[in-house]
């Protein structure tokens, strides 16, 4: 009986300890010296970081300045390659550009040629029946000229109005006979129909003793007339004329332009 009371009356170690007091026996300065400490620490551990992730930066750098130095050596390489090939073409640009020019002089000069084997057998379709030619004469002008005015000098080509003058780029001069006017008249009719002529015109019309009647006139060409194989006349050149010789860069692209003109 006088054991179990004893050892009810012993408290627990919990209970002892937490109503001892807390005594602290380090002196503020050393705390100061601790927290010093730890900040010391940190700023290393910081600047160890800071230290590593420049040094990945600048790796990272060297890295990629070294695989661009690289690609730089190999277009240079390329490069030199290119221009030697360049300087071996030389004298095939040369030959190209002259080529090129050549065919621009072509082109300009040949640019005003006219189907006259279409012009007689436009003449010739609009002949009546008992009609006939004596003589034919084509005058070419080359570029597109508002008809004039009746001239005696036969520079250019006379129309029925001289003040309702059309373009022409050509004049047919002819002569022959015909069984009667009429006949005159529907040769001028079926030429004025016809897209290659334009502007009709008999100047004289004769009879003799026979019934036959001798007639002389004239009629312009239409831009129909034109071949069309060396280029468009109707389309203005640019300055210079076409016969400038093209850069160097533009061989290619002139070729081609003037190239859609070959016969």
């Amino acid at each position: 009986m006088r054991l179990t009371h004893q050892r009810a009356r012993i408290r627990p170690v919990a209970d002892v300890d937490a109503t001892m007091p807390a005594v602290n026996l380090l002196s503020q300065s050393q705390f100061d010296r601790l927290a010093a400490r730890r900040l010391r620490q940190r700023f290393l551990a910081a600047a160890f970081v800071l230290v590593l992730l420049v040094g990945l930066g600048w790796g990272a750098q060297h890295v990629r300045v070294s695989q661009q130095e690289k690609l730089v050596e190999v277009e240079q390489a390329q490069s030199q390659r290119l221009t030697a090939q360049t300087e071996l073409l030389a004298p095939v640009r040369t030959f190209v550009n002259g080529v090129a020019l050549q065919e621009r002089t072509v082109a300009a000069t040949m640019a005003g040629e006219v189907w006259v084997s279409d012009v007689l057998a436009g003449v010739r379709d609009a002949l009546p029946v008992g009609a006939r030619l004596t003589t034919l004469a084509v005058a070419v002008t080359g570029a597109a000229v508002p008809g004039a005015a009746p001239a005696t000098d036969g520079a250019a080509c006379p129309g029925p109005d001289p003040f309702n003058t059309r373009v022409v780029v050509g004049c047919v001069q002819l002569s022959g006979t015909a069984t009667s006017r009429a006949e005159v008249g529907e040769l001028v009719i079926a030429l004025g129909h016809s897209g290659l002529f334009v502007e009709p015109f008999i100047s004289t019309t004769t009879t003799a003793d026979s019934e036959a009647v001798t007639f002389s006139g004239s009629v312009g060409l239409s831009e129909k007339a034109y071949s069309g194989r060396y280029g468009d006349p109707t389309v203005p050149t640019a300055p210079g004329g076409p016969a400038a010789a093209p850069a160097a860069g533009e061989t290619d692209a002139a070729t081609q332009a003037d190239g859609g003109g070959q016969p």
